[in-house]
């Protein structure tokens, strides 16, 4: 291949071209990432890239024979699925563009090319709301517009259209600084536009040689001193939440939904696709709103929400093991922002409507909802790609990664979260069941929060965690058990002598990790005190305490139950008041009281 001139691009030509341009971008991952600075300086962009490939990857090394543009029209779909970030949501776009305008080539010549390039340069600008210079799509244009004015001058050798083109890509890229004000106080270039011409040069590494470079195993091997040339780089702005969706649908209307999207107090927003698939990428504080919009448009297939601030914090994350956790603890939002705990949400569904646990639907909207509807609220545990996602990003900072699930006995999050660490890299990630939940999970992982900070190491977390499993104690008040009786967790005759005799149940974590029955308090009379009783009795009056108290729409008789510990046991060293997670008020019902409890011994310092 070397030596001859190539004049066009078939199906099978251009697959191998692209799994050499997808290889470089893998291995050049963790650079791209370390320059990233716009639109948020969150250090993501090469993982966002390099998992919107993946899906292009997948597609590309099917077995099966296709033509051009059944090939094309995969790939496009591929990347549209699997986009993830702002430059991933662009680079699907451009796909689409590049599909959509080779619907009627077998082959690509070079006059086909360049404007095939060209129509997928415009396309990418099209899907960004606010179109911003010196980014991603000035480089797809630059390259597009290097590939028409040699095409018209003549050059029919497709090697010479890439060689050439990559030159002008690498000149655009160099000066993204000059038109990105950000860019240029940072020293770097745009990232998503090193992407670009990182897959650029694998390509044409391919064209030059007909050798596809090696895949690279996919973990990530970066340093924290990696991220340092971002780490002064302000974080995010006023939107906080990196929110997508991928909606499907017939004839979606694509213009309208981006009219309704930009209404919305929110930035960078990406519209990629169309027809009856598109991808919706946007920056805003309010994720549940984005969703409730897109659900009018189309059936929601995949939705996240990314916290921003979390992520900049990365830069600047004390000690070297990340806390990642599930919804279901209960924790106070201060502890979570100061200790930078990664908590990856919980799935509710009212019917076909489907809802991120405390992201896009607040403690008070879901019990509005539950008094208003009658649909009867299911939970799900998260997909595996949502702890992959979250794992991939803290791995690519350097960190190893200790995720506390709620019990494996009450939920099958724990497995999915061991699915992700198995393909992200199970060397540094580590999946430990806290056999507990609501408060006590949540009291487990604010003292691995604070172990980590202090500079403990992974292992020696996890082996003090399993010495200390006892004493993170969850009790919880609950006056109704039909809802227990609908998710399964209370046998039915148990409702029914319960609500016969006005009994309200009290259940305790068990050593096997599940929710038993500890007593009843009969009647309806002074319920909490009694039941701060039984909390009390289980507090040795001579020990400090922690406390994370937490209820399902029941703030009054929360407030009451903190006042009667605080009264009755001077020795707390830290009480909280929490919403507990409606993935938990799903199974509890509204009105129940959880208190966790843990004998509190501040882990001690080992930073050198």
């Amino acid at each position: 291949m070397a030596d001859s001139i190539i004049t066009h691009i078939d199906a099978p030509r251009l697959s191998q071209a692209l799994l050499s341009g997808i290889a470089n971008v893998l291995r050049r991952r963790d650079y791209i990432n370390s320059i990233n600075v716009f639109p948020v300086a969150d250090s993501d962009t090469g993982t966002n890239l390099a998992f919107t490939l993946a899906s292009v990857r997948s597609v590309v090394e099917e077995t099966e024979q296709r033509n051009l543009p059944e090939l094309l029209e995969q790939i496009a779909d591929a990347a549209i699925s699997g986009a993830r970030g702002n430059s991933g949501a662009i680079m699907a776009q451009y796909f689409q563009g590049l599909s959509d305008s080779s619907r009627e080539y077998q082959v690509l010549d070079a006059p086909r090319l360049a404007l095939a390039s060209g129509a997928a340069a415009k396309s990418a600008w099209g899907a960004m709301s606010e179109p911003v210079p010196g980014t991603l799509p000035t480089v797809l244009e630059d390259f597009a517009d290097e590939l028409s004015r040699l095409a018209e001058q003549g050059v029919d050798d497709i090697r010479q259209l890439i060689k050439r083109g990559l030159k002008r890509a690498r000149q655009s890229l160099a000066n993204t600084p000059t038109q990105l004000a950000v860019l240029r106080e940072a020293g770097v270039v745009d990232a998503g536009a090193q992407g670009f011409v990182d897959f650029l040069e694998g390509i044409w590494r391919y064209m030059r040689s007909g050798r596809v470079l090696k895949m690279p195993d996919g973990r990530a091997t970066k340093s924290v001193s990696a991220v340092a040339a971002t780490a002064s780089v302000e974080g995010p702005g006023e939107h906080r939440y990196c929110t997508e969706c991928l909606i499907e649908g017939q004839s979606l209307d694509v213009a309208s939904l981006r009219d309704q999207l930009e209404a919305l107090p929110a930035s960078s927003l990406v519209v990629a696709g169309g027809g009856r698939r598109a991808r919706i990428h946007i920056h805003t504080n309010s994720p549940g709103e984005v969703f409730r919009i897109c659900n009018h448009f189309g059936e929601i297939r995949q939705q996240k929400a990314d916290d921003m601030t979390r992520q900049h914090g990365l830069m600047n994350q004390l000690g070297t093991v990340a806390i990642v956790t599930d919804s279901a603890a209960d924790l106070p939002a201060e502890e979570v922002d100061r200790l930078g705990i990664h908590v990856v949400p919980v799935r509710l569904n009212f019917g076909d409507e489907e809802f991120l646990d405390k992201l896009s639907i607040s403690p008070a909207e879901f019990y509005r909802r539950l008094a208003n509807s009658n649909i009867k609220p299911q939970t799900s545990q998260p997909p595996p790609a949502d702890f992959r996602r979250q794992f991939e990003l803290l791995t690519s900072h350097g960190l190893e990664v200790l995720a506390i699930q709620i019990s494996g006995q009450l939920s099958g999050t724990r497995q999915a979260a061991e699915t992700a660490a198995r393909m992200v890299d199970p060397e540094r990630i580590q999946v430990f069941d806290s056999l507990n939940g609501a408060t006590g999970q949540g009291l487990m992982v604010l003292w691995a929060a604070e172990a980590a900070a202090r500079g403990w190491e992974r292992l020696a977390i996890v082996r003090r965690l399993e010495e200390m499993r006892d004493d993170f104690a969850t009790l919880a008040l609950v006056r109704d058990l039909s809802w227990g009786v609908r998710g399964g967790r209370i046998k039915p005759w148990m409702e029914t002598v319960s609500r016969r005799l006005s009994l309200q149940l009290v259940l305790a974590r068990t050593q096997q990790g599940t929710l038993g029955p500890k007593g009843v308090i009969v009647g309806r009379g002074k319920v909490v005190e009694r039941f701060a009783q039984r909390v009390l009795k289980r507090m040795d009056r001579q020990r400090t305490y922690r406390v994370v108290i937490s209820h399902t729409d029941a703030i009054e008789d929360a407030r009451r139950l903190r006042d009667i510990l605080l009264t009755c046991h001077s020795k707390v060293d830290g009480c909280w008041l929490e919403d507990a997670s409606p993935a938990i008020g799903v199974h509890a019902g509204p009105g129940s009281l959880l208190v966790g409890l843990q004998p509190w011994s501040a882990p001690e310092d080992r930073r050198a």
